[in-house]
């Protein structure tokens, strides 16, 4: 398997595809006629996409997007948490929409995933990965990367009520850089080309793509969704 950065929209539409197509299949989410699917958070400068490739077709995708005044997608379930991550000065970045074209993501292809993104917040000096999971996965990522629960497991209404317990790991902490998969992400080169990932811009720009028009409908249809209503006319920012 191949792993690349999106730097166009037309890639980060088929990461989304990805984790819509999965989401939709494991019931976490209603059909929708885009046939993609993200969370209004990951649409920002702040944002990176990873898609997995086989033979030049995209097999499994993850995202990961740093921390802003907009906040994070967790901060809808564990904004306390995350606010005291925040009050030690600690920056954040959160690692989400992993998605497989397949079966799910199988173990190997879950850490190559969880690296690569992870070497964003190395390249963007971020370096507190948050992530939320179902409880039965938190001690693959404790044993793997580092990981640690910091919060008791949540129903997650943004995924039909998806049990989810949120995870931390400091990856500058020796704990953290014990695991290898986590050394191997601070130590060992990579070729992944996060200076030239795709970075929303301004609307005019988006229309200016082949896919903008189409995307922009989507985004309007998304934050309707999960953002609250508003007395005004909302206008759509990037982060």
């Amino acid at each position: 398997m191949n792993l690349k950065v999106a730097t166009t929209l037309d890639e980060i539409i088929e990461g989304w595809r990805l984790v819509y197509h999965q989401y939709v299949a494991a019931l976490l989410i209603d059909v929708n006629p885009f046939s993609i699917f993200t969370f209004p958070e990951y649409v920002s400068r702040n944002a990176a996409l990873i898609l997995g490739k086989l033979n030049d077709i995209s097999i499994c995708t993850i995202s990961a997007v740093l921390d802003s005044r907009k906040g994070l997608p967790l901060d809808a379930y564990f904004k306390k948490e995350l606010d005291e991550l925040r009050n030690q000065k600690k920056k954040l970045i959160e690692i989400g929409l992993l998605a497989s074209a397949r079966d799910g993501v199988n173990p190997s292809q879950t850490i190559e995933l969880l690296s690569s993104v992870a070497r964003f917040g190395v390249h963007s000096n971020y370096h507190d990965y948050v992530i939320g999971v179902h409880p039965r996965r938190a001690e693959f990522l404790k044993k793997v990367f580092g990981f640690h629960a910091i919060s008791e497991a949540r129903v997650y209404h943004r995924l039909r009520k998806a049990e989810v317990i949120l995870l931390h790991a400091d990856g500058q902490h020796f704990e953290t850089l014990s695991r290898k998969a986590s050394h191997d992400v601070y130590y060992q080169p990579t070729d992944l080309d996060f200076e030239h990932r795709f970075q929303f811009g301004a609307l005019k720009t988006l229309r200016s793509l082949a896919a903008g028009d189409y995307f922009i409908s989507f985004l309007r249809k998304l934050r309707k969704q999960f953002l609250p209503p508003s007395t005004t006319q909302p206008k759509v920012q990037f982060s």
